[in-house]
């Protein structure tokens, strides 16, 4: 006779590790027991038909402690951080949040994402924002495309943008850089290891 035990693994939230948990409540300030697991996150998730692991389910796969797979998710790497999700939460649980804390745990763990070059242009972005305060689209494009080796990849509809007044070939700074600066001072620029 065949048992549900051979089937299914049986979770008991008291009995799995609660550092994961602490560790969002902590760094992310978001407390997911407060969840009431009514799934709008995931309803209204701009992303959710091609994410592997819905908001939901991302939810319950920290407060059961399944770090390893959190970090190896496809959806990392493709959430937007729209903030449909905690708009639509009553209990406004900021996923996105939680979705970047996460997401840098896994690049400095080495962690490689499912799709190519996300890394590649998630540096970029990164050291574009710390350099001049914000993201020049233009340049942005240009270093991705050298380094990914896609060197006319959109080449075409950059012109016309740029034609069209759209693409500014200068980047812009803010006002206050040094105010941005010291928001990476704990960011590593690079991965550990």
């Amino acid at each position: 006779m065949l048992n549900t035990e051979d089937f299914y693994h049986v979770w008991r939230i008291d009995q799995t590790s609660s550092l994961l948990r602490e560790e969002i409540k902590e760094y992310c300030h978001t407390n997911i027991e407060m969840c009431l697991e009514c799934g709008k996150c995931s309803g209204g998730c701009s992303n959710a038909h091609i994410f592997d692991i819905t908001p939901r389910k991302i939810i319950q796969l920290i407060k059961i402690g399944e770090e390893a797979k959190l970090l190896k998710m496809d959806a990392l790497w493709s959430c937007v951080a729209c903030q449909l999700c905690v708009d639509r939460c009553p209990s406004s649980i900021n996923i996105p949040r939680i979705m970047d804390y996460l997401r840098e745990k896994a690049y400095k763990q080495n962690i490689p994402s499912t799709r190519p070059n996300v890394e590649l242009f998630h540096e970029l972005m990164l050291g574009n924002i710390k350099k001049f305060g914000r993201v020049p689209e233009a340049l942005l494009s240009v270093e991705f495309n050298i380094k990914s080796k896609q060197y006319t990849k959109d080449a075409e509809m950059g012109m016309k943008m740029f034609f069209k007044g759209k693409l500014n070939p200068i980047p812009a700074r803010v006002k206050d850089i040094q105010m941005v600066r010291r928001m990476f001072r704990n960011i590593p620029a690079q991965r550990e290891g």
